[in-house]
């Protein structure tokens, strides 16, 4: 992914028993922050299509536009949060 993602969202600890005493550890990376943020952004942008589409119609490959509106939301967020 050539985009910078703002690291992960959630990520976990996980703790593991070798079953010798031994501890084992490792980290679940989840979702990108930056899909986090997409997701937060996807009901304002459909919502924001679905006022066009009231007036002009529903348009071929809508959802995908809808999904990259969201995904542009969520780069200028995460530039918005580098710079403060």
């Amino acid at each position: 992914m050539g985009k910078e993602t703002g690291g992960q969202a959630f990520p976990r600890q996980q703790w593991e028993y070798d079953g010798q005493n031994n501890v084992l550890q490792y980290q679940e990376e989840g979702m990108t922050l930056r899909d986090y943020f997409a997701a937060k952004a996807l009901g304002l942008c459909f919502a924001q299509y679905l006022n066009h589409a009231e007036v002009e119609g529903f348009q071929d490959g809508w959802r995908d536009g809808v999904a990259a509106d969201a995904y542009q939301m969520a780069d200028a967020m995460l530039h918005a949060r580098e710079a403060t």
